[in-house]
């Protein structure tokens, strides 16, 4: 009985996955960096006034209504700025990547077969594993302009991105770091 229960319930939620408006949206690009802040000069050292990352990430989503949709998934940048070094109390380390975790919302005016699009993402993002107790946030708006294949869109756009970090410099102290960024990014979405 809990086999056929268990057959019931997979194939349930299989024909629900395969009538529902599900996609992947993927993308990479360059964030050209406007500026880089810090509440302390001791909480960032060897940086410039602005760092340029490469950033790429893959969000799954979920079309609510006709031309927007919801969806969460991961991403991250690597810092194309070398010899940044972020204060610790456990001794500083280098600005190798940041990763996140993201969930975001987007709406597609179609004006076949060109697309307009709007994105706004958000989240939670880390600077180094090693550190997860010295997280921050992200938040991205970005505007593109696409072209329509079927269920296959191809995007370029540009928009503004804030990543904020709180740090532990040293023992007893906090700081953070800001980083704002323009994104322009290549991306593609696939509706299933």
């Amino acid at each position: 009985m809990k086999r056929f229960f268990a057959i019931c319930l997979f194939l349930s939620a299989l024909s629900i996955l395969g009538f529902s408006q599900i996609g992947t949206n993927i993308f990479a690009g360059f964030n050209y960096g406007l500026s880089t802040t810090t509440s302390t000069d001791t909480v960032l050292t060897g940086h410039a006034s602005a760092i340029h990352t490469i950033d790429f990430g893959l969000l799954v989503d979920y079309e609510i209504a006709e031309g927007f949709a919801i969806g969460a998934g991961i991403g991250g940048a690597i810092p194309v700025t070398t010899g940044v070094i972020v204060a610790g109390e456990a001794g500083p380390t280098d600005l190798k990547y940041f990763l996140d975790g993201l969930l975001g919302i987007s709406y597609a005016y179609p004006l076949n077969p060109v697309v307009l699009r709007a994105d706004v993402l958000g989240g939670i993002s880390w600077f180094d594993l090693g550190r997860l107790g010295e997280f921050g946030f992200l938040v991205k708006a970005k505007f593109s302009l696409g072209y329509t294949v079927n269920n296959f869109t191809i995007y370029v756009g540009a928009g503004y991105e804030m990543r904020q970090y709180n740090v532990k410099p040293a023992a007893n102290q906090t700081g953070k770091f800001t980083l704002s960024s323009i994104p322009i990014e290549l991306g593609v979405t696939i509706r299933f």
